[in-house]
């Protein structure tokens, strides 16, 4: 049996969640040890399937993409969520989303979260680009220490803990990502929209895409035929969904249970008052 369905990004992330949280390895980490995620509009989906319920933060993403540039969500320089000076560093980031006993845990530093984090525990963090070999890639806006993302790799290299990375087929590039991130040399550049971001290549760790999440949910094979879209599908990626009739009709009943999903409005600063201290490209006359 043959399908053609189409999902926006936010769909794809909705879809590619309900497999990160089917996943047996997720599901024990849940229940009875600890799932750590990055706050983003993938991690975003997956709160609400493991917990049932949408995060109850007044944050749901950090560092993002916008038309003017490179930017961070207001929550996060509204508060003292993340560090915001030159004094603190990423250890002492507390924005992370904990899932223990299936519930939505309180912030603690990322710092001492690291040090509880067991073999079994999963790390699951939404990234920037993937290349056509399946590498990933995280944009990283701290130049010295590797944001965050650098901090969990070292734990992960010690404790050995599951991560997975949530990749969506809009992230895709042309570029192999270990040559982007070489290009990517965020201290060089003379001039950048928003704050300039370097490229953190993710070793190890599980990539999920669209082409997983049909897989892992029904057993079915999914194939990219095209890409874009316009009035709202613009990022949007066609498949065709091919299997048995059972697997298929499987997959058409979870993409029409994510078609129309949504992420909260994105808040954004004004760049004059924007306290971030290594966004070197403000746009002052930003409206």
């Amino acid at each position: 049996m043959l399908a053609q369905v189409v999902l926006t990004p936010s769909e794809s992330k909705k879809l590619i969640a309900k497999a990160v949280a089917s996943l047996e390895i997720v599901r024990q980490a849940a229940a009875g040890g600890m799932v750590l995620m990055h706050p983003s509009s993938s991690t975003y989906f997956i709160v609400e399937e493991l917990t049932g319920q949408k995060p109850q933060t007044n944050y749901w993403v950090c560092g993002v993409v916008t038309p003017r540039g490179m930017c961070v969500e207001m929550a996060m320089l509204a508060s003292d969520y993340t560090p915001r000076s030159r004094n603190t560093s990423p250890g002492d980031f507390r924005a992370l989303w904990t899932v223990q006993n299936n519930k939505l845990m309180g912030m603690q530093p990322l710092s001492r979260l690291l040090k509880q984090m067991t073999p079994s525990d999963i790390f699951i963090k939404g990234v920037n680009a993937m290349d056509p070999q399946g590498h990933v890639g995280v944009l990283i806006g701290d130049p010295l220490e590797g944001g965050t993302l650098g901090m969990v790799v070292s734990a992960w290299r010690k404790t050995n803990f599951n991560m997975i990375f949530p990749a969506g087929l809009e992230k895709l590039i042309p570029t192999p990502v270990a040559v982007a991130a070489r290009e990517a040399k965020q201290a060089l550049y003379d001039y950048g929209m928003g704050m300039p971001t370097g490229l953190f290549p993710c070793p190890g760790g599980r990539v999920i895409s669209e082409i997983d999440a049909v897989g892992i949910l029904s057993g079915a094979t999914a194939v990219p035929v095209a890409a874009g879209g316009l009035g709202g599908a613009e990022g949007a990626v066609t498949l065709i969904i091919r299997g048995t009739a059972r697997q298929v009709k499987k997959t058409i009943a979870y993409v029409e249970a994510c078609k129309g999903a949504r992420l909260p409005e994105l808040r954004l600063s004004h760049c004059a008052d924007c306290p971030v201290p290594h966004c070197r490209f403000p746009r002052k006359n930003d409206k």
